[in-house]
């Protein structure tokens, strides 16, 4: 298939430029993985969580485009969030973009002091994988979350390689 190349050429460069930038823009864009957008767990599995506490983990969760929905376990919880998508990630960076709402929005059960990457759970289909976790569950201590023990290599985990 050929097209006329009098449509470029009777264009100004500025323009044709323009365009070309905007297709490579369009089509060079982050992947949005919607960590932090509601979901619901439905009837899933529970996992045990690496601090003792109980993390509540579904998978195919189809409204998450990473289909995990996760709700952590917590021995904390005064924000009253719910059940979010999350997604695998490798250090926090990979949490910033994560949906959140100011903490004006009185009831809403968003995530809203933003997101960490750690070990939610030691146990199951999704053990020793670190997830991107809302902070309103959590307490991060200084220097940030450690590898659980049992996530180090030789393990009972699948994940662990």
């Amino acid at each position: 298939m050929r097209f006329p190349s009098r449509l470029i050429q009777g264009a100004p460069r500025w323009l044709v430029l323009a365009f070309a930038l905007s297709v490579l823009g369009v089509g060079g864009a982050c992947e949005d993985k919607h960590i932090g957008r509601l979901c619901e767990l439905g009837v899933s599995g529970v996992d045990g969580g690496a601090s003792g506490a109980t993390a509540t983990i579904a998978s195919p969760a189809l409204e998450c485009p990473r289909r995990i929905c996760i709700l952590p376990g917590a021995t904390r919880n005064p924000e009253g969030t719910q059940a979010l998508c999350t997604a695998s990630c490798d250090s926090n960076d990979d949490c910033e973009d994560g949906e959140t709402v100011g903490m004006d929005k009185v009831g809403d059960p968003h995530c809203k002091r933003g997101f960490v990457c750690m070990w939610p759970t030691t146990v199951g289909s999704f053990c020793c994988q670190k997830m991107c976790v809302c902070r309103d569950f959590v307490t991060e201590p200084m220097g940030g979350f450690k590898k659980p023990p049992v996530c180090e290599a030789p393990s009972t985990c699948a994940n662990v390689r």
